[in-house]
């Protein structure tokens, strides 16, 4: 993808095809020129602005459509994404105002940080964490990772002397933290920053606009005292005077939520670590498993570009009929002003909340799940506010297929089952094929075999459906022999064990009956020795 400033384009190579455009219009103009060489000045006169005209609209048609193909973008638009568990990214300022001790307990401002978000750590049972430092560039010392002892075992260990780099530069740091994050996760991104306010280049500004671009939330976490304490700085001499800059914190926030007015969304909060409750309003917003983050994304124009291409192409079409005189300018403005009033007039609500399942069914096609989970929620919403429970059906299956091909089963079960029970039979076949496949997954062939086979009784001609209840059945029949052995297994061996007790009683009878005879024996000849 190609982006100029505010313009992006998914398909810069689209525009190669303007090559045989141009050629095409070079060609025509010299082959015209040829045609009209003999002609006299009358006929050459009539027919040289209709076929002028013609030109330049079919030109700028094919153009349109060349621009609509090659995925141009602009402007900004917030979308609801759906997120799934948390990935915060801790983001320490480790410059040398950070060794300050004017915390409550007399500790540094980075002791009392790491203190602090170990605290928070103990909270957040399903969140996956990373850790970035904030000096110099901002650098990710731990990638998101769900170990508690790793980031631990760092957190023990903050300094400012982890990192060569002078200065504190807490924009960088934010810009590591929006990297750290996979593009296509499905976990809702977090950054705490845990700073005094104190930066050398003043990249903060610009760092959390970009978060706020991405739809990150990020939380300041202030520590220090907000009067100004005296230590040294990184050559260990100069002294210099650091304190927490709450109010200057404060105004950056105010000044990003002006610029994002429109929006409707504040991405940046700011706390005082010390302040009553202050880990009760970021723990909060790690509670829930399931959570709604908006994203800002360019709005593609596609429709815009097609919508002019067709409005072109039709001009080109009755350019040639229309010599443009005095006579036929009333005509030719009134079919103008009809195409445009067709063309660009605000589509009913089925025909938007129709065009977004397509869109997201063109994005699952092209393997983009997130843009795919956008599209149908986008159109979930419409149809609701529509009462159209026909499109709000296929709008909850798309999400579910696009959850399952993003491995979240348990949202993909959950939009299967909000699916009415008197939905079309395309839709209920889908249901019971994928019902099949997550418990084909999970194990439970049984299940997956009659999902299966319920699958069949409305589609009895699907080939997949069929490959899927045999496979389920030969999984049954596995589990049903390896049951059979066992119990075999254990029958044979309470027999062989009946068996062994039976001979050992017999042969401990032998030898007792031995044992009584040989003591006659010698009772008789003891009798008669004495």
């Amino acid at each position: 993808m190609m982006t100029f400033s505010s313009i992006a384009i998914e398909r810069p190579s689209a525009f190669y095809a303007c090559i045989p455009l141009f050629l095409a219009i070079v060609f025509f103009i010299a082959r015209y020129r040829r045609l009209t060489h003999n002609m006299c000045k009358d006929f050459r006169s009539k027919i040289k602005y209709p076929l002028f005209f013609r030109t330049l609209f079919f030109a700028t048609a094919i153009f349109l459509f060349i621009c609509a193909y090659a995925g141009i973008s602009w402007g900004g638009t917030i979308v609801p994404v759906q997120k799934n568990g948390r990935a915060v990214s801790f983001v320490f300022d480790i410059s040398y105002s950070m060794n300050a001790t004017d915390t409550k307990k007399g500790l540094s401002r980075l002791k009392t940080a790491a203190r602090y978000a170990e605290s928070l750590m103990d909270s957040m049972k399903n969140s996956s964490i990373s850790v970035v430092l904030a000096k110099g560039n901002g650098t990710v010392a731990i990638p998101l990772t769900e170990d508690r002892e790793m980031v631990r075992g760092l957190l023990a260990n903050l300094s400012p002397e982890l990192m060569t780099a002078g200065g504190s530069s807490l924009g960088k740091g934010i810009l590591a933290a929006i990297d750290s994050f996979p593009v296509q996760s499905s976990q809702a991104p977090y950054i705490w920053l845990f700073t005094d306010g104190e930066e050398t280049d003043s990249s903060l500004n610009s760092a959390l606009y970009e978060a706020s671009k991405y739809g990150i939330p990020v939380t300041i976490i202030g520590f220090g005292s907000e009067t100004e304490t005296e230590i040294l700085a990184g050559d260990g001499k100069t002294p210099v005077k650091t304190a927490l800059r709450s109010d200057a914190i404060k105004a950056l926030i105010n000044s990003l939520q002006s610029k994002n007015s429109k929006t409707k969304h504040n991405y940046v909060s700011f706390v005082k670590a010390e302040e009553k409750g202050s880990a009760y309003t970021l723990l909060k917003n790690t509670s829930d498993d399931v959570v709604i983050t908006y994203e800002t994304q360019n709005v593609k124009r596609f429709a815009l570009f097609l919508k002019l291409g067709i409005f072109f192409l039709v001009l080109a079409l009755i350019s040639v009929e229309c010599h443009l005189s005095k006579v036929h300018k009333k005509v030719y403005r009134m079919f103008a002003a009809v195409a445009v009033m067709t063309l660009f007039s605000s589509c009913s609500g089925q025909f938007s909340c129709g065009k977004k399942i397509l869109e997201g069914r063109l994005e699952w096609n092209r393997k983009n799940y997130q843009q795919a989970t956008v599209c149908f929620l986008e159109a979930l919403n419409m149809a609701k506010q529509n009462n159209d429970s026909y499109l709000e059906q296929y709008a909850l299956y798309g999400l579910a297929s696009t959850y399952l091909m993003l491995e979240e089963n348990n949202a993909a079960t959950e939009r299967l089952g909000q699916i009415a029970p008197d939905a079309s039979d395309e839709i209920r076949f889908a249901i019971l094929y994928d019902l099949g496949l997550l418990s084909h997954k999970k194990g439970d062939y049984e299940t997956a075999a009659s999902y299966f086979k319920q699958a069949l009784m409305i589609d009895g001609s699907d080939v997949q459906a069929k490959i899927n209840l045999e496979l389920s059945l030969d999984k049954i029949s596995v589990q049903n022999n390896i049951k059979e052995r066992n119990i075999t297994s254990v029958s044979e061996n309470s027999d062989e064990q009946a068996l062994e007790n039976a001979m050992y009683s017999m042969m401990r009878e032998k030898e007792k009956n031995t044992w009584k005879s040989q003591q006659q024996e010698n009772s008789e000849s003891g009798s008669l020795d004495y």
